[in-house]
């Protein structure tokens, strides 16, 4: 059985109380209010196999579609991340860039578009008088649809227009433009991480709810609101309607022999990628409309169904070579990766002369992290991260690293860092490499929490601030400066504590985390440190640094006389008392951040919840559970093989220590989720019978598994789906 990691049970509790499991992906939003996801670099498998073109035939796809797959899949390799649209672009954000340039489609002047009927015909059909405005579906397009009836060269001038006013904004990330996305840039981000038809799986009785495809079934005789379906119809990179509703432009010209991992040019058609909504056209058929599917059209071709997303990411290069078709042997050893092997490009000259020099060799901070026991507990520690500026013997660009093996998001989490600061100071001296190491060298981080963190060391290098020795932080950050939410807060907080860390700065949106941490531990955990919200990072910055400013530096003064004054058994009462309550009002006027104070005057006036969070209740309950979490998806099919190969290996006290556990929550946890536990405890009763037993019956293995259904059943009526829990539990 397979140990639950820490990782797990905080993306248990954020799908519980927030969006999807991958909702934690890094995201910006441009200056024209366009929403951009991150995709880090990696490898992939890119075409399909001659079973999945066998299938797409027998489905009513044909070779236009399929036979430019390959023969095999290609492995293909994303050398660099990129941003890409969460949706395809919109009416509305089209209507900016029309306003803004006076631009007029290739349909407009032409007059007409192409459009496939939804009845039995069997050729497209002239629209006369139809462009994006009205593209005579019979309804009205809200600015939420995507915009449609747009060519290659519509929607390139729309990339070259968006670039330059992202560089006006000084939102456009160092090196990067607006572009259509490359062939291979498009189906990786398409895929998520799957290598099957679609990005959900293989079966298409699976995609129901989740796009705009073949046919009126779905609710949609044309075009739906993009993003329509919710977080069903998001794939795990957190992209909606990445296949269906409008056929989407990638860079690429078309080649017939297979795609391209570097764009392709050689051609007088380009590869559109995706299908579309419903007709009686191939473009729409579920056969068709898969990750692999390539479909080709000239630059100026105006049909109905033709729209586009954007990627911000590095100028293309190009390619004369198709990719060469992988041996079976190899299909399945492709990983993705966020390891950097490519050398730094050389550094401009010219540009040099303005670079951003590095004020400090060294910086150091505290992070915060968890680390999962055997029994299902968790425990928070605070780290050293240590960045060091290095002189290299060369003239290239200074990049980031790790001097030691880290989780892949850790890696995402320290580029992101990295990105964000060369948002900040684009050009930085040459000559250098950033090396971040641990405390403990020897042990493989994990976990983006870091992000923050990592930001701070490169912006304390640059400006040249000390940090200050006695500060821990936690929170992952993205690309515009903010400090996002991150899981297991409380025991973080507790680490910081045990670590005799002083000042201590969590996400903005965490802040109602510390009412579940004096329930979990003690109320005097409210000041057993200086607690402080962060939103962005030059909120970390300001409490970090040991040359804060004078009102923060006055706030702290007067809440560690505070802290002298009470005890670890001090309760409200002497919150109450006049000079304490002042003292926290006046702590409070001078850094309004400072949560310490916050919280300790709602604790003073008797405002402080006496439950848990519904989320923190959600993961204490799994937490309790621990390592027999994992039985709620044993193989029951051979009782005697199940037995042996996991009850066998479960320490005797287990269950006793997880159900003592579960009795000390019941009091704290939030009403909602007090029915969840008792199903829990029933269900860890029958499991501790079970182990017990010298045989399985099947009336007990029955009565085994109605409990254990009852334990999914009521975790599906808080917001969790059972495949996406027993996928994270696994």
């Amino acid at each position: 059985m397979k140990r639950i990691g820490l990782t797990t049970l905080a993306a248990a509790l954020f799908l519980v109380i927030s969006t999807p499991l991958l909702a934690q992906e890094k995201a910006m939003t441009t200056s024209t209010g366009m929403e951009l996801v991150w995709i880090p670099a990696g490898e992939f498998r890119m075409g399909s196999t001659q079973e999945e073109q066998s299938w797409a035939i027998a489905n009513g796809a044909t070779d236009v579609f399929v036979k430019p797959e390959g023969e095999q899949p290609r492995k293909a390799t994303i050398k660099e991340g990129f941003w890409i649209g969460r949706t395809e672009l919109t009416v509305g954000q089209w209507k900016k860039f029309v306003a803004a340039t006076g631009y007029q489609t290739d349909a407009e002047k032409k007059g007409e578009v192409s459009r496939a009927p939804n009845g039995s015909a069997k050729r497209w059909e002239t629209v006369k008088g139809a462009n994006w405005k009205d593209p005579n579906f019979g309804m009205k397009l809200d600015d939420n649809h995507p915009v449609c009836c747009i060519t290659w060269s519509d929607a390139d001038s729309c990339c070259e227009w968006l670039t330059e006013t992202e560089k006006k904004a000084n939102k456009l990330p160092t090196g990067m433009v607006c572009r259509l996305p490359t062939e291979a840039e498009w189906e990786y981000a398409c895929r998520g991480g799957t290598q099957t038809k679609f990005w959900w799986g293989d079966r298409v009785e699976d995609g129901k709810g989740r796009l705009n495809w073949g046919g009126k079934d779905d609710g949609f005789e044309f075009v739906s609101p993009v993003d329509h379906f919710g977080k069903r119809g998001r794939n795990k990179f957190g992209l909606a309607d990445m296949l269906g509703n409008v056929m989407e432009w990638c860079f690429d010209d078309f080649d017939p022999a297979g795609a391209h991992e570097r764009c392709h040019r050689g051609s007088d058609r380009v590869v559109l990628r995706g299908g579309a909504f419903g007709g009686s056209f191939e473009c729409s058929r579920p056969a068709a409309v898969r990750c692999a599917s390539r479909y080709s059209a000239y630059k100026g071709s105006t049909y109905a169904n033709f729209g586009f997303r954007v990627v911000c990411g590095m100028k293309t290069d190009f390619d004369d070579k198709p990719l060469s078709p992988l041996k079976s042997s190899t299909l399945a050893s492709t990983k993705s990766t966020t390891t950097r092997n490519e050398p730094a490009p050389m550094a401009d000259s010219e540009m040099q002369k303005d670079a951003k020099k590095f004020a400090r060799n060294q910086s150091i901070i505290k992070g915060l992290y968890v680390v999962k026991l055997d029994n299902g507990q968790r425990l928070g520690s605070a780290q050293d991260i240590i960045a060091t500026a290095e002189r290299v013997a060369s003239d290239r660009e200074t990049i980031c690293d790790f001097t030691g093996k880290v989780a892949e998001d850790t890696q995402i989490s320290m580029e992101e860092a990295e990105r964000l600061l060369k948002v900040r100071y684009p050009v930085w001296q040459a000559g250098h490499k950033i090396r971040f190491s641990y405390g403990d060298k020897y042990a493989k981080q994990a976990g983006g929490s870091a992000g923050g963190a990592f930001a701070v060391l490169l912006l304390s290098l640059l400006d040249g601030f000390q940090i200050d020795p006695g500060y821990a932080m936690t929170g992952d950050v993205t690309v515009d400066g903010k400090i996002r939410e991150i899981g297991a807060t409380a025991e973080k907080i507790r680490g910081a504590f045990l670590e005799k860390c002083k000042i201590v700065a969590i996400p903005a949106a965490n802040k109602e985390n510390l009412s579940d941490m004096a329930l979990l531990y003690s109320p005097a955990m409210l000041w057993s440190a200086q607690l402080f919200s962060i939103a962005t990072l030059d909120d970390a910055a300001a409490v970090a640094r040991k040359d804060r400013s004078e009102n923060l530096t006055k706030a702290i003064a007067l809440f560690a006389e505070v802290q002298a004054r009470l005890s670890p058994n001090s309760g409200a009462a002497a919150l109450r008392s006049p000079w304490v309550y002042q003292s926290l009002r006046e702590v409070l006027r001078l850094a309004p951040n400072h949560l310490s104070a916050e919280f300790m005057l709602r604790a003073a006036n008797n405002q402080l919840p006496n439950a848990l969070s519904l989320g923190e209740s959600m993961e204490q309950i799994w937490a309790a559970a621990g390592p027999l979490l994992g039985f709620l998806f044993a193989d029951y099919k051979e009782p005697e093989k199940s037995k042996r190969y996991y009850f066998d290996r479960v320490p005797k006290e287990t269950t006793k220590m997880a159900l003592e556990r579960l009795d000390w929550l019941q009091m704290r946890l939030n009403p909602k989720t007090r029915d969840l536990k008792v199903a829990m405890v029933d269900y860890m009763v029958s499991l501790d019978q079970l182990h017990r037993a010298s045989t399985f019956s099947s009336g007990t293995l029955k009565q085994h598994l109605e409990k254990r259904d009852r334990v999914l059943g009521e975790a599906h009526k808080l917001g969790v789906d059972r495949k996406v829990l027993e996928e994270m539990m696994h």
